[in-house]
C-alpha cells in the first residue's frame, strides 16, 4: 500500500505565527493564558500546555501575567476587557482574519447590514460579530441565506474557512435581494489551496485521512470535501485512532491535515498506516 501526501500541508503562516508567539511568551518566566484554544489542534494544545500555558476563557481569570490571543481573533469587548485587568496582551489574530475584521467594521460603518458566512459559535465569527454592529445576520447554510429578506444595502464578509463555492453562491443570492452590495471575500486563500489539494489527492487515491482537531472547521471541510466526491474519508486527529480495517485491500491511501496540524503529526500517521498495512 502507498500512502501519498498532499501538495498542501503543515502550518499554515497564521497558525505557525500564534504558535511562535504563544511559546515565545512562555519563555519569558511569566504566567501565560491563552484566551481559548490559540488554534484547534489538540497536539499543539498538549505542547503548549507542557509549557505551562493556561487555556482560559475570560480574562478575568487571568489574575497577573501575559494574554494571548488566539489566531482567530476576539471581539474589541475582549480586547478592552485585558486592558481594563491590566494584563499584557499578545495578539496571534491572523493577519488575514484581521482584515476581515477591518472590512466587516467598514461595512458597518458605513450602514450596511452585514451578513457574514460562517457557523455562528465558531471563535471567528464571534469576534467578526464585534465589529459589524447591531445589523447583522450570520448563515451557514443555503436554506438560512434563502431566507434572507429583501434588503437597501448589505454588504457581505466570510468566516475565512468557509469553502469558496459556498461564498459565491451567497454572493449572487444577495446580489438578487439587495438593492445594494458591498462584497469583501476574505475567504482564506490559504485554505483554498489546502481544499484544492484535498480535491487532487480524492482523484488519485481509493481513500483518505484527514488528520486534525475535532474542532477545527478546516480540517472538517477537507472531509466534507473528499466525500462530496465519493471518497470514504476518515478524520482523526492522532495516529492511535487508525484501524487496519479502513486499510485493507486499498492500494493508495491519500493523507492531508488541517491547516493547524504539525508536520510530525502527520508524518507519524504515515508511519504507523503503513505499518498496519504491511
Amino acid at each position: 500500500m502507498e500512502v501519498l501526501l498532499a501538495r498542501e500541508n503543515g502550518f499554515c503562516f497564521g497558525v505557525k505565527k500564534a504558535v511562535e508567539l504563544t511559546e515565545a511568551a512562555a519563555e519569558s518566566g511569566r504566567p501565560v493564558f491563552n484566551l481559548g484554544q490559540v488554534v484547534h489542534n489538540p497536539k499543539i494544545s498538549e505542547r503548549l500546555a507542557a509549557r505551562g500555558v493556561k487555556v482560559i476563557k475570560d480574562p478575568a481569570e487571568a489574575e497577573t501575567g501575559i494574554v494571548v490571543i488566539r489566531a482567530h481573533g476576539v471581539p474589541p469587548a475582549v480586547r478592552a476587557s485585558i486592558e481594563e485587568h491590566g494584563l499584557e496582551c499578545i495578539d496571534a489574530t491572523c493577519s488575514l482574519v484581521l482584515r476581515a475584521q477591518r472590512f466587516t467594521k467598514q461595512l458597518a460603518d458605513e450602514g450596511y447590514r452585514v451578513i457574514i458566512l460562517g457557523t455562528p459559535e465558531h471563535p471567528e465569527v464571534v469576534g467578526l460579530v464585534g465589529f459589524a454592529g447591531p445589523d447583522h445576520t450570520i448563515v451557514e447554510t443555503k436554506a438560512e441565506w434563502e431566507r434572507l429578506p429583501k434588503m437597501r444595502k448589505a454588504g457581505v464578509v466570510s468566516q475565512s474557512t468557509q469553502p469558496p463555492w459556498a461564498f459565491k453562491e451567497l454572493v449572487s443570492h444577495v446580489a438578487e435581494i439587495s438593492q445594494e452590495m458591498k462584497v469583501f471575500n476574505t475567504v482564506c486563500p490559504v485554505t483554498i489551496k489546502r481544499q484544492n489539494a484535498a480535491a487532487e489527492l480524492a482523484g488519485e487515491t481509493d481513500v483518505i485521512l484527514v488528520v486534525g482537531g475535532k474542532n477545527s472547521a478546516n480540517t472538517r471541510e477537507l472531509v466534507n470535501l473528499a466525500r462530496m466526491q465519493g471518497k470514504t474519508a476518515y478524520h482523526i486527529e492522532h495516529s492511535t485512532e487508525l484501524e487496519r480495517s479502513w486499510l485493507e485491500g486499498k492500494e493508495r491511501v491519500g493523507l492531508i491535515g488541517g491547516c493547524s496540524t504539525p508536520m510530525e503529526t502527520l508524518l507519524e500517521v504515515k508511519e504507523r498506516a503503513e505499518a498496519l498495512a504491511g
